[in-house]
């Protein structure tokens, strides 16, 4: 009795320790998709005149404007970069749905090659709104994925969610029904995403936008190797 209650406590402790790294490397993937949004919005608003790839509050509101001016030709292309995000997470439902064991590594996979698509229409010299629309499918795309820590969806573009829930969170703690860490989530995720967009802001007037979406795929390809080997350590990790 003593042996198998001693052998319980240590795959208790065991299953504990796997738990809290699977914990982290969840938050370390949200931290690093809010940045991968941050930075590629900050792309759209430097290569096709200040449109937004992943917020689709400021291209809504911008689409409405041009609208009501009558200016139907302005307001094409937000048409165009909502239609293209709403596909996106129609898209990342599909690939859910067909790979339901392999969910981050298939949605991670197709966003790499949506942009992949973007990076060879640059190449080509195809620089106005259309080689931009893989970038905002794949930001929809992103959002279909529910990375879950505690009771929180994270790592998806959605940063007036994340404010909001941060505010809701420090309630709750004052409160004394989470612990502070809920609310110190939400702002480094909010951080680590402005800091994104404030990287690609310094980047992009020197280096060629076509570049730094290079770089952005060898660090997609990076995380997706470092998926595939979580999942031979941890299969719940997916």
């Amino acid at each position: 009795m003593i042996e198998e209650a001693i052998e319980f406590l240590g795959l208790k402790e065991r299953f504990t320790i796997e738990n809290r790294m699977n914990r982290q490397h969840k938050i370390i993937l949200a931290l690093f998709l809010s940045a991968l949004s941050g930075f590629i919005d900050i792309l759209g608003l430097f290569g096709i005149g200040k449109m937004f790839l992943s917020f689709m509050s400021g291209n809504s509101t911008r689409l409405a404007f041009y609208l009501a001016e009558g200016e139907f030709i302005q307001a094409l292309p937000y048409l165009f970069l909502i239609a293209s995000f709403v596909f996106g997470a129609f898209l990342g439902d599909v690939v859910k749905s067909r790979f339901p064991g392999e969910v981050l590594l298939a949605i991670l996979t197709t966003e790499t090659f949506l942009i992949f698509i973007s990076f060879m229409m640059i190449f080509l010299d195809i620089k106005d709104e259309w080689s931009y629309l893989p970038l905002t499918v794949a930001m929809g795309l992103q959002n279909t994925m529910h990375i879950r820590v505690d009771d929180k969806i994270i790592g998806r573009t959605f940063f007036s969610g994340v404010l909001h829930s941060l505010g809701t969170d420090i309630s709750q703690a004052m409160q004394k029904n989470k612990p502070w860490s809920a609310p110190l989530l939400d702002l480094v995720i909010w951080v680590v995403a402005v800091s994104g967009a404030f990287l690609a802001g310094i980047l992009q007037p020197n280096i060629p936008t076509q570049t730094l979406l290079g770089l952005v795929l060898i660090i997609l390809l990076l995380v997706i190797v470092i998926i595939i080997m979580l999942n031979k350590k941890q299969p719940d990790f997916r």
